[in-house]
């Protein structure tokens, strides 16, 4: 029997052919987008290029972001997905939290919530400040115990970037 990954897990739970997409017929294609960028060794290979204006453009997404967004918190808690992939997974995961659309922003928040301990990782692991900071911009949006994100910065300001300004 194949291995099977937590995003593959993930994926393989959606019927992405009834699914919509803004510039196919179905998602069908997006599962292998994303296991494509999970595999990608440098930033290039592993740029999103079938999610947007499929599943999201602008601030405008479909239905299909919530679960992208899922199998996007999954692969952020494989340790062997490269950081070249976690940078754009934690990108678009921050754009699906604040898109235009309040159930589905909130939908992928949910998404965010269920796998929040992998963006403390991110940020904690010391791997980039660029993710770090996706990560706790990920964490200002979805977090429900502001305690912990004040928390975090105690703990792990050096790891973040230096210009971070808090609204909060």
């Amino acid at each position: 029997m194949k291995a099977v990954n937590a995003m593959e897990l993930e994926i393989g739970l959606y019927d992405w052919s009834s699914l919509p997409c803004r510039s196919c017929k179905s998602a069908d294609h997006v599962p292998g987008e994303l296991l494509r960028m999970a595999r990608a060794q440098t930033p290039e290979e592993a740029k999103p290029r079938d999610i947007e204006f499929h599943v999201l453009q602008d601030s405008w997404a479909t239905k299909t972001a919530v679960p992208v967004a899922r199998a996007l918190m999954a692969g952020l808690a494989d340790r062997s997905v490269p950081l070249a992939a976690r940078h754009h997974f934690l990108d678009l995961l921050s754009s699906f939290v604040v898109v235009d659309d309040d159930d589905i922003a909130e939908a992928c928040k949910d998404a965010v919530r269920a796998g929040i301990w992998s963006l403390y990782e991110e940020v904690l692991s010391g791997r980039s400040q660029d993710t770090a900071l996706f990560a706790y911009w990920l964490l200002l949006e979805a977090e429900t115990a502001p305690a912990r994100r004040e928390r975090l910065l105690q703990v792990a300001r050096d790891l973040l970037p230096e210009n971070l300004h808090l609204d909060d």
